[in-house]
């Protein structure tokens, strides 16, 4: 059994791990680098799962195993600009591998959608997707984002091999 719920202060050194853990395991699937993060304090994962608004606009979701294990995550906000307040980002996401192939990532991302749904004068949920060789754009896909256009070609360089991005949204 696992519970989703939104992360706090109490969640920060677990969070931090598991996102450190997250950048070794899939340095393909995301922007930043464990070289650059690691280097960053507790202090600056607990701001970066601190809840803001209500009902929140950012935060960041977790699974928790029974046992109170992070095994999962996905973070949120919405665009606090007032030209921008009717869109949002997904900003990471990430699932433990020894817990994948549960439904895990699909019900964080439902519950993401829901709490996103909920609140007034959102109306699009934007992330970015890398490609390389485990792309999660079929997932993000099935959750019902569409593509924005052409991938950005040669958009990071990891490991001297350049990875592509897709632009993808999802209406709500």
């Amino acid at each position: 059994m696992f519970e989703i719920r939104l992360l706090d202060n109490e969640d920060a050194a677990a969070y931090r791990a598991l996102r450190l853990k997250s950048f070794e395991e899939s340095p393909y699937a995301f922007s930043e680098s464990y070289v650059d993060q690691q280097k960053r304090s507790l202090d600056d994962f607990a701001l970066e799962i601190k809840k803001e608004g209500r009902p929140p606009e950012q935060f960041v979701l977790g699974v928790l195993t029974e046992e109170e294990e992070l095994v999962g995550f996905v973070k949120f906000r919405r665009d606090k600009r007032s030209k921008a307040r009717h869109k949002s980002m997904v900003h990471a996401m990430y699932i433990k591998a020894t817990h994948r192939n549960q439904q895990l990532g699909e019900q964080l991302m439902n519950d993401l959608i829901e709490r996103a749904s909920k609140l007034d004068g959102l109306e699009q949920i934007h992330l970015w997707v890398l490609h390389s060789k485990k792309s999660a754009s079929l997932f993000y896909t099935r959750c019902g984002f569409e593509s924005q256009g052409p991938y950005v070609k040669k958009d990071l360089k990891i490991n001297g091999e350049y990875v592509d991005a897709e632009y993808m949204v999802m209406y709500l």
